[in-house]
């Protein structure tokens, strides 16, 4: 069986899964953005992994204290 999750150690690590579960339910930026009420540019920003502080010292603190963070979609369609 196929591993469905990712270990991920940085912003761009989620970033590129947030991208693919994006595209994997066929939707836009825009529209992710729009169910959310965020903006578009916001949905970018976090699928290309921009840093911020917030999340850099994050991943230092469970790089420090031996955390891995792992991520899965739920279920098939990722809602359940």
């Amino acid at each position: 069986m196929a591993q469905r999750w990712t270990l991920a150690r940085s912003s761009r690590d989620v970033g590129r899964f947030v991208q693919q579960a994006r595209r994997r339910r066929g939707l836009s930026q825009a529209a992710l953005a729009d169910e959310l009420g965020l903006t578009r540019q916001y949905v970018s920003e976090v699928e290309s992994g921009a840093d911020n502080l917030y999340i850099t010292r994050l991943f230092e603190i469970f790089d420090e204290l031996g955390i891995d963070v792992r991520l899965e979609e739920r279920g098939a369609d990722g809602k359940g």
